[in-house]
């Protein structure tokens, strides 16, 4: 009876490491995902605790500094579901003007991957200006790629309103 209670011991504490291990992998799986924890809930990236689009960064500072800013959260604008930081009152003020001259072009979500049929956040610290429009880019061979080939911005043009709908909403 003894061996039949260590065999039975043994089994369970087999099955119960292997799902540790499992939700592990799982977890890690998940949370590389997207990067810095972005939600595909909607057009526009966000942090999907905060709400914070652009995850809190400045979307008029790409126009005006040429860089990712931080926004600060004492100058915030409610806009889209969305809520919006800026680094300074000007910026908060010309994006209360003319919202969609500062929206990034497919909601933040990177051209390179819609181009190729699929939604993937794009991040705030990898963008390129082209044709006035903000993109994202989830890393920065991405942007590279994109730089470098002009016909996928079309095709990400062609394949949004498909791709989109794959958004969680």
């Amino acid at each position: 009876m003894p061996a039949r209670n260590n065999r039975a011991c043994f089994a369970v504490r087999t099955c119960a490491t292997f799902l540790a291990i499992l939700c592990a992998a799982l977890t890690t799986l998940v949370s590389t995902a997207h990067p810095q924890g972005i939600s595909l809930n909607d057009e526009i990236i966000a942090d999907p605790i905060t709400g914070a689009a652009l995850l809190g960064f400045d979307p008029v500072a790409y126009f005006i500094d040429h860089r990712a800013v931080p926004g600060d959260r004492g100058r915030q604008v409610v806009f889209g579901g969305k809520v919006w930081y800026f680094k300074s009152t000007a910026n908060r003020i010309a994006f209360e003007s003319s919202p969609q001259t500062y929206l990034p072009a497919f909601g933040g979500h990177d051209p390179v991957a819609i181009a190729a049929g699929f939604v993937v956040a794009g991040s705030p610290e990898f963008f390129l200006i082209d044709k006035d429009r903000v993109f994202l880019f989830r890393h920065a061979e991405s942007r590279d790629a994109f730089a470098q080939d002009p016909s996928i911005g079309l095709t990400a043009e062609q394949n949004w309103p498909q791709v989109k709908r794959d958004l969680v909403p």
